[in-house]
């Protein structure tokens, strides 16, 4: 059993002591004279809710440990306040103050600021709820795609009539998950920061240790097709990235040539690095032509 579980079985036995405490000392051994209900009451309430938060922010060291310290702090700081605040009118209202005024003017104003922070407190809550539910951890590499979910679909020779699309995202590792940003680091280095209501809503396309990698290359009309296949085969097994050779075909055709499609499983979780690789390797296989 961690520390922490038993910190909050610890202060569950210590909230269900005072309880019986409190109960015992007012109902069935009256010790507490009955002026003194209230006072008895409202301190029992200030152990009981106390302990209750001391539970809660045990809990959330130990359901949210993605997030940093420095938005895990924040967010401890923010619910203590909010609690303590609660308590305050918790206990006045035991000892017998109205605060029907000021539960109404707290509701007022917290429709107000509801309003006014309606972005801020969107971002807190779905990055709260990125940590409870995990759909991506630091460290791993993701593509974000958004709004809403929409393909890309090439233009640019010799594929205009191909039937390959790509995805309108941004991919990168992830670095950190804040309260308010999720920060990503892209293939060249520079840090992507999200906002977590735009994240909460995304398709995510989550990579492990290999990738899925396709290559194309332009052959001439001149070079025999069942030539090329088996070089192309032979040069993307020869990269040092590539773990399999899943199959090779010919995509496209026109007068001039013909694409070869290459697809191969790779080590790592970076399609450039893999595609570059088998590239290069076909390059030093068949005729000079055109890759893409």
């Amino acid at each position: 059993m961690s520390a922490e579980l038993r910190r909050v079985y610890l202060l569950f036995i210590i909230l269900a002591f005072a309880l019986a405490v409190a109960y015992v000392v007012t109902y069935v051994v009256p010790l507490v004279p009955v002026n003194y209900y209230r006072i008895t009451a409202a301190a029992a309430l200030a152990v009981v809710l106390y302990v209750a938060l001391r539970i809660v922010l045990l809990l959330i060291d130990r359901w949210l440990p993605a997030m940093g310290r420095g938005p895990r702090s924040a967010l401890r700081n923010l619910i203590s306040i909010t609690w303590f605040a609660g308590m305050g009118v918790a206990i006045a209202a035991a000892l017998g103050v109205d605060v029907s005024s000021v539960i109404l003017g707290s509701a007022f104003a917290s429709v107000i600021l509801g309003l006014a922070a309606q972005t801020v407190l969107s971002n807190v809550i779905a990055g709260v709820a990125l940590v409870v539910t995990r759909p991506l951890e630091v460290g791993q590499r993701v593509t974000i795609v958004t709004w809403q979910y929409s393909n890309v679909f090439p233009t640019y020779p010799p594929k205009y009539f191909s039937n390959d699309y790509l995805l309108n995202g941004y991919t990168g590792a992830v670095k950190s998950i804040g309260l308010f940003y999720t920060a990503l680091e892209d293939d060249e280095g520079a840090l992507i920061e999200v906002p977590n209501s735009v994240l909460i809503q995304a398709l995510l396309r989550r990579y492990s240790g290999s990738i899925v990698t396709t290559a194309r290359y332009w052959v001439p009309a001149g070079v025999d097709p069942d030539r090329a296949l088996k070089g192309a085969a032979t040069a993307a097994a020869r990269c040092e990235l590539v773990e399999e050779v899943l199959s090779t075909s010919i995509d496209e055709v026109d007068q001039t040539g013909y694409v070869l499609k290459v697809t191969a499983r790779c080590r790592g979780n970076s399609q450039g690095a893999c595609r570059g690789g088998i590239l290069r390797e076909i390059l030093r296989e068949l005729p000079r032509g055109a890759g893409n």
